[in-house]
This record gives structure tokens, C-alpha cells and sequence, in this order.
């Protein structure tokens, strides 16, 4: 079975909230510090019980204003810089996938009900959230490999005015 050619079975999510924020148009930005609401289903109130014991959390949600994704766009610049290389949209954060789906660790500021205030989402305004799980710091990555072009990104980004 070839996963890309729809052979499996369509699988189904169900939002359980959206984010509330003052970015309404997709694009590179500095998010580190974008604050940002995620208003839960009230049915999923309880579900939020405890989660205001942990500092961050990671937040799974549906790039709803991804184009769809092609074979063809398989390969992009991150962030459409060409000065970067042309990498497989599995080696960036890229919003064009066979699966727009986003997942962000980001630090929760407080609960209120069903609503998360949270810092460092990188999802805009009316985004659906699928899933939100408790960040568990149980392993220390010590070594860590990444490509070139990532440092010059985050060159760049801090270069930007915020």
C-alpha cells in the first residue's frame, strides 16, 4: 500500500478548539512571542482538568489554510528562501504537506474554564486544535543534528523587528 496514492482508509478529527489570536494571515514571522488563546469545546472541559500544572504544552492543530498538498511540492525552499537549499517538505515546518497538521510545544500561561492562554503558537487566527497533550520533559536531548540552514534562519529571524 502506497499511503500517498489513497489507498488507506480516510481517517477522521474532530476539532476540540481554535485558536484566538491577532494573526489572521498565514506567513514567517517571529512567533516566539505571539500570544494566543485556545478556545476549547466546553464539552472538553474536564478533559482540561491538571493541564494548568505544567508549564508548556504541545498543541496539534490543522493548518486549515494550507494549500493542498502536490507530489509536485515535494520539495521547497524553507521559508521560500531560495538562498536556503531545496529540502523534502519532511526536513522543514512547511504548512504545504500531504497532512497540514501543526504541532507546536508552547508555554501555557493559564487556564481559564476552556480557554488556554499560551505563548509561542504558531498557528493563526480561527486555526482548528485536534489534540493538546502535557509537554513531558523526560528526556534531555544532549546532542542534537541539524542542517546549516536552520542557523541561518534563526540568523535571520533575529534580525527581524518583532
Amino acid at each position: 500500500m502506497n499511503p500517498m496514492d489513497g489507498s488507506h482508509s480516510p481517517m477522521m478529527l474532530r476539532s476540540i478548539g481554535t485558536v484566538k489570536n491577532d494573526i489572521h494571515e498565514p506567513g514567517t514571522r517571529d512567533w516566539a512571542h505571539t500570544m494566543s488563546e485556545i478556545e476549547c469545546d466546553p464539552v472538553c472541559g474536564e478533559a482540561l482538568d491538571g493541564l494548568e500544572e505544567f508549564s508548556h504544552i504541545i498543541v496539534i492543530f490543522w493548518m486549515h489554510r494550507a494549500s493542498a498538498w502536490e507530489p509536485s511540492t515535494s520539495k521547497v525552499h524553507p521559508q521560500r528562501r531560495t538562498d536556503l537549499p531545496l529540502v523534502g517538505v519532511f526536513a522543514t515546518h512547511s504548512p504545504y504537506r500531504p497532512n497540514p497538521l501543526g504541532i507546536t510545544v508552547v508555554k501555557l500561561l493559564e487556564r481559564r474554564r476552556n480557554v488556554l492562554k499560551v505563548v509561542g503558537l504558531d498557528a493563526i487566527n480561527g486555526t482548528p486544535v485536534v489534540d493538546i497533550k502535557p509537554h513531558f520533559p523526560e528526556v534531555e536531548i544532549a546532542e542534537i543534528r541539524v542542517p546549516n540552514w536552520v542557523f541561518q534562519l534563526r540568523r535571520f529571524a533575529s534580525k527581524r523587528p518583532s
